[in-house]
């Protein structure tokens, strides 16, 4: 980090005093969480590390067909989905 790409990193700064955990990829296209920060990689190696979604479905019991809307008949359960991410 220099005083040319400084404002690159404040968005990582931010994140870092919200309590947000910081992940970088040197090279290998894989995301580690960074425990040691010295930003001494290009912003582009680093990222926020994204929240899973929630999300809920609705599944027909009897033909397993999926919505995403309400559903008010007995045939229908409601399922509750977490993204996993990797």
């Amino acid at each position: 980090m220099n005083k040319e790409n400084v404002k690159d990193y404040l968005p990582f700064i931010q994140a870092l005093a919200e309590g947000k955990t910081i992940q970088h990829s040197p090279d290998d296209g894989r995301w580690d969480d960074a425990e040691n920060l010295s930003f001494c990689l290009e912003p582009k190696y680093y990222r926020i590390k994204p929240e899973p979604r929630t999300f809920v479905i609705y599944i027909n019991k009897h033909t397993h067909q999926i919505c995403h809307q309400n559903q008010s008949d007995s045939n229908w359960e409601r399922i509750t989905v977490q993204e996993v991410l990797e």
